[in-house]
């Protein structure tokens, strides 16, 4: 896997104009754009893999990376990504396709092996052809290799949008949708929040969660979500208001917490279930 990625991009280029001439119709046709680009894992610790992963001087680390490829009359012919060489990022240490899934989600499974003492970054990029040869953007996401524990500082919720006050519905009437927001930010960088989690003071073992994940694949089920644009920091939760509730106040705390099991302050809100 040392092919340089000028020369993969040439081989592309290449197959590209091997197709038929494009008229009127597929020259108006946008690339692909990617959505929801998911790499697991992000940070890894020398000090906690498994002897399994550690072969002579390299380290083997297994990654799953998943992304959505869609958009308006694109249609995807390939996915790819791309692993770049912290020294030079023209010089990939690991490159392939990523295979389709349903809803337009591509993923790929692979062993990355990397130098045992090679404390770096490592950037992964991926991107999509469209089968009328348009390349849509790239969209990027790191993993942070470091020998010891090394816990950076924790998430922050920033803002909730959560109404004051919610009218419970009539006997015989229809559910109302509720959604709850939690604007949240983290100093390592976004994709380092694991989860983001709210629940009632009252029931503290029952923990819900809110979705930064877009509309096509949601944290819970899709009718739950409520979330329109995945990982932009804006996690949300629909929950529903229904006759039976009871009138008063409901208190919830919500919290995010990142991936070193670092957690934000817990922020409040009240809601005024009223007739």
């Amino acid at each position: 896997m040392s092919k340089p990625l000028g020369v993969l991009m040439v081989l592309l280029l290449s197959l590209v104009a091997c197709d038929s001439a494009p008229g009127p119709e597929s020259s108006r046709t946008a690339p692909p754009v990617l959505s929801d680009f998911s790499l697991r894992p992000q940070r890894l610790v020398y000090a906690f893999l498994p002897p399994q992963q550690i072969v002579g001087d390299s380290v083997e680390v297994p990654l799953e990376i998943a992304v959505t490829a869609s958009g308006l009359g694109a249609s995807v012919r390939e996915v790819r990504y791309v692993v770049q060489s912290p020294h030079s990022p023209m010089e990939p240490i690991h490159f392939g396709a990523l295979e389709p899934e349903d809803s337009n989600r591509y993923s790929a499974s692979l062993t990355l092996k990397i130098s045992a003492l090679e404390v770096r970054t490592y950037t992964v990029l991926v991107y999509a052809v469209g089968k009328a040869g348009r390349i849509s953007g790239e969209i990027r996401a790191r993993l942070e290799y470091v020998r010891s524990f090394e816990p950076g500082s924790p998430p922050m919720i920033d803002g909730l949008d959560v109404p004051d006050m919610v009218q419970r519905p009539s006997f015989g009437q229809p559910a109302k949708t509720l959604l709850l927001a939690a604007d949240v930010s983290d100093p390592d960088g976004l994709s380092e929040v694991e989860k983001v989690e709210f629940w009632n003071v009252e029931t503290p073992g029952s923990r819900f969660l809110l979705c930064d994940d877009g509309p096509q694949r949601a944290c819970g089920a899709s009718q739950e979500s409520g979330d329109e644009v995945g990982g932009d920091g804006r996690f949300t939760r629909l929950v529903y208001i229904e006759s039976t509730n009871a009138i008063g106040v409901t208190t919830l705390h919500f919290q995010a917490t990142d991936r070193a099991g670092l957690r934000s302050e817990v922020k409040e809100k009240s809601i005024s279930i009223v007739e």
